[in-house]
């Protein structure tokens, strides 16, 4: 541990208790938005040129508007703000992936109260849909290299926190997953991840909370609740109660760091990023999930032959998504699909539907005794 974060955690450690009751307040410690405009320019050049709207003066800029500026943009996620702001712009980066071509960001510098900021419970949020999945790329972090510069003390190149969609399968050799990585106030290393595949076609709320015992990944995408995709727990307080390693350098939209060198730049529309220093639970996340009648895949409030049609035709061309009848979101159109959509039927109509897909749903009691039958249909690291 260098001495500048061996003196900084001293002067909180002495202060402790005023500290705590500061950083306890579920208060929002910076609220990125994207919404400055117009649609189609590019965030200028200076200081503080993208605005954070919570008032605390974490408002970020680019490094030179001439090649990493972000563009304005009017594809915004499809679900609506909590706070009843309205959503106009998302801000699209691009292209990077592994450093190719453009390299958009946006961040915060040294001096800032939000880069020197110590957190005893935290949440990160963000909404954003990818516009191609090459290499890594991260969509926000944390800048610096935490570990390392002491004798004796591990070395990693990795920094104190980055959400990032990764280039390889690690883990658990799923390709291109959603990956979280930070380093805890006992500057230990964790990580977490959604164990799915992200895909271009769609937009996805995350919301990372962190507290002295329990890490948890939030993930909603354009149809469904959120949902808990990952969480571990532990012991993550440093000797200040932070959860997260002390690191007075800047946050970041856009790119991660790797090694203390910027990289891993996203292609990628980024909007609604929001920092709080509290752990929030779903109902206080960012977003209101569309959450529609289970069955209905086109979204008009009734199960009919239409919403059997389209599970019919997903499970044929073998794919995922509510429309084509993934409605689990397991990444699969199967059985349970199936299932699901005939008792949202029953249920809304009281009988059993008299049009049926290229293979029948039995009556929910034999459901279990035909699985193995309608499987054979079903479709079938770097740190």
């Amino acid at each position: 541990m260098d001495r500048r974060r061996q003196t900084h955690r001293a002067l909180i450690v002495c202060s402790l208790a005023v500290t705590c009751v500061s950083l306890a307040r579920a208060d929002t410690a910076a609220y990125w938005r994207h919404e400055e405009g117009p649609a189609g320019s590019n965030v200028p050049g200076g200081v503080g040129t993208v605005i954070d709207s919570s008032g605390n003066g974490a408002n970020m800029r680019t490094f030179d508007p001439t090649f990493t500026a972000a563009t304005y943009s009017t594809v915004i996620s499809p679900l609506k703000l909590r706070s009843g702001l309205v959503n106009h712009l998302s801000l699209d980066f691009g292209p990077g992936g592994d450093d190719a071509g453009l390299n958009d960001d946006n961040y915060t510098t040294p001096d800032q109260d939000i880069s020197g900021k110590l957190f005893n419970s935290m949440t990160v949020e963000l909404a954003f849909k990818m516009d191609a999945i090459t290499g890594f790329q991260a969509l926000m972090g944390k800048d610096g290299k935490p570990l390392g510069d002491e004798p004796g003390e591990p070395d990693s190149p990795v920094p104190p926190f980055k959400i990032m969609v990764r280039g390889d399968n690690f883990p658990g050799g799923v390709n291109n997953q959603l990956f979280v990585e930070w380093i805890d106030g006992a500057d230990q290393i964790h990580f977490l991840s959604n164990h799915q595949t992200v895909t271009t076609n769609n937009w996805y709320h995350v919301a990372v909370t962190l507290s002295a015992t329990n890490a948890e990944l939030w993930v909603a995408k354009e149809i469904g609740d959120y949902k808990k995709v990952d969480s571990l727990t532990g012991n993550f307080k440093g000797p200040a109660d932070e959860v997260l390693v002390y690191e007075p350098l800047g946050w970041s939209v856009g790119r991660g760091m790797f090694n203390n060198g910027v990289t891993d730049w996203a292609d990628a529309k980024i909007d609604e990023v929001r920092i709080s220093d509290a752990a929030l639970t779903p109902s206080q996340f960012l977003f209101v999930p569309n959450v529609p009648l289970p069955g209905d895949a086109n979204q008009n409030g009734r199960i009919d032959a239409d919403d059997f049609a389209a599970i019919d035709r997903g499970g044929a061309r073998h794919l995922t998504g509510w429309s084509n009848g993934d409605f689990n979101d397991d990444g699969t159109v199967n059985a349970a699909d199936y299932t699901i959509i005939y008792n949202s039927f029953v249920t809304q109509n009281g009988y059993a539907p008299s049009f049926m897909p290229s293979f029948a749903v039995p009556e929910p009691s034999l459901a279990m005794l035909a699985l193995p039958a309608l499987a054979v249909l079903a479709r079938r690291r770097r740190d």
